[in-house]
């Protein structure tokens, strides 16, 4: 009998993993084809044409700021010349306690100014509210400490325009990408309220003055592997789960968000782990709920660069607090799961969140004790086993050089040792770094006051990654 239970749990686990890497590659191709046609309406299209004029929709850059005084005046000079026609810039100032507030004074010239204020969101109590004289657009909001999301809310309270931008303070936006993501915008006004960008890791990458000169594989492994990831998260994933109307996440360091959808539920959640998701699901679970028409998109041309961990310690503080996002937002949107009622959000890519993110590391913690274990009692023939795990692994790396290869239609990574760097880091990476992730989230589903912790992220600045590589 135990015998028995053993085999199935190892056969199950395997098969799992296949169905899981089989569903991947199923939407890097699809994000392929997907890609191939945005790519033919950059080409051929007058949209970008469009974007350049004063009739473009305004957009409202909102960046929070919580002791940033030695980055933020480089961050904002960088966002401030985006090759946009129409916008703003919003700085929310939330609580700091060094001389951020000082700094930006300072370098734009800046006034307190008593102007009305809509608290359409409750933050944390406004200090005050500064306008620049010089030639940036530029509205400081000074505010007691609150969080990430507060601040965000704040900035969404002070914008003036229709849609914001909101993102990091430590970020460099690519040249074009707002007309990338305000392009999806102007194809649908009516229906479009959110479009997510394309996150990518700046280690090692040749940064001045605030701008990317050359992007670059990093040497390190750990930041390495980062870059791998991404490409897989975003470009082999995000252009079919948006080309379904259906995609589950708006990355928190790039997301172009209506105004008016954002205040009808509430803003941001403050406090919560993993914002970014929980505020998307909430304007799909909004929307349907009230037959109201709406589409949220992904753009890839709409870069951003962004420090990722450069070491295990940092990198396991990132990935725990993800993982506690995630579960908080598995638990509050369980009614979404495979409910028919929500459509291919339910059915399918809220439920693939829920299965094969959510679930992954419990049943891979279970298949390490499960196989060693009944190949030690005979319980599993070893052939089959051989044949399973060879699939599991021939299929998760395909789905990683269909990454590169959507990648590459970008052209950032133009030498050969990049690519070969990645080549070998997609060969390598399930033999240690990829156990090493599932313990860190495993960790984080058995909680403890470590795993409620946000964590220093230790970041060096934009302006150094090039230095180390």
């Amino acid at each position: 009998m135990i015998h028995d239970i053993l085999a199935w749990a190892g056969y199950v686990t395997l098969v799992y993993f296949i169905i899981m890497q089989a569903y991947m590659i199923g939407l890097g191709l699809r994000s392929g084809a997907v890609m191939r046609r945005i790519h033919h309406l950059d080409r051929f299209g007058r949209v970008s044409e469009m974007l350049s004029s004063y009739t473009s929709p305004p957009v409202s850059i909102i960046i929070p700021a919580y002791n940033e005084a030695v980055g933020i005046v480089a961050s904002v000079r960088s966002m401030s010349i985006v090759g946009y026609p129409r916008f703003e810039i919003v700085v929310t100032n939330d609580g700091s306690t060094d001389e951020t507030l000082n700094a930006l004074i300072e370098a734009f010239s800046l006034e307190r100014v008593r102007v009305p204020y809509r608290p359409d969101i409750p933050t944390a109590a406004v200090r005050g509210i500064y306008r620049g004289r010089g030639t940036v657009d530029i509205t400081v909001i000074d505010k007691e400490n609150g969080g990430r999301a507060d601040a965000l809310n704040a900035g969404i309270n002070a914008a003036r325009y229709p849609y914001t931008l909101c993102t990091d303070a430590d970020v460099i936006l690519d040249a074009n990408c707002l007309v990338g993501a305000m392009r999806r915008v102007v194809e649908d006004r009516e229906r479009t309220i959110a479009v997510g960008g394309n996150i990518r890791p700046l280690n090692g990458s040749r940064v001045q003055l605030g701008h990317l000169i050359k992007a670059e594989v990093p040497k390190k492994l750990v930041p390495r592997m980062q870059v791998l990831e991404y490409l897989r998260t975003f470009l082999a994933s995000r252009p079919a789960w948006s080309h379904m109307e259906a995609l589950p996440l708006v990355s928190g360091a790039f997301g172009v968000w209506k105004r008016s959808a954002v205040v009808a539920v509430g803003g941001f959640t403050t406090g919560h782990m993993g914002e970014d998701m929980d505020l998307t699901m909430r304007l799909h679970r909004y929307h349907i709920d009230n037959d109201i028409p709406y589409r949220i998109v992904y753009e890839p041309s709409a870069v951003i660069w962004t420090e990722v961990p450069e070491t295990l310690r940092v990198l396991k503080r990132q990935r725990i607090r993800w993982h506690r996002g995630l579960m908080t937002a598995v638990k509050d949107f369980m009614p979404m799961t495979f409910n028919p009622k929500y459509g291919k959000v339910g059915m399918i890519t809220w439920a693939a969140m829920f299965l094969f993110e959510y679930m992954a590391p419990i049943i891979e913690v279970v298949g390490w004790v499960t196989i060693p274990t009944a190949l030690l009692l005979g319980a599993l023939n070893t052939t089959s086993l051989l044949i399973l795990l060879g699939l599991a692994f021939g299929i998760g790396l395909l789905n990683s050089l269909v990454a590169l290869l959507l990648d590459e239609s970008y052209g950032y990574f133009n030498s050969r040792a990049d690519t070969a760097r990645l080549i070998v880091m997609a060969l390598v990476e399930n033999f240690g770094m990829r156990q090493i992730t599932v313990a860190w989230r495993i960790r984080a589903l058995i909680g403890g006051k470590v795993t409620r912790a946000w964590g220093n992220m230790e970041r060096k600045g934009v302006a150094n990654l090039g230095l180390e590589g």
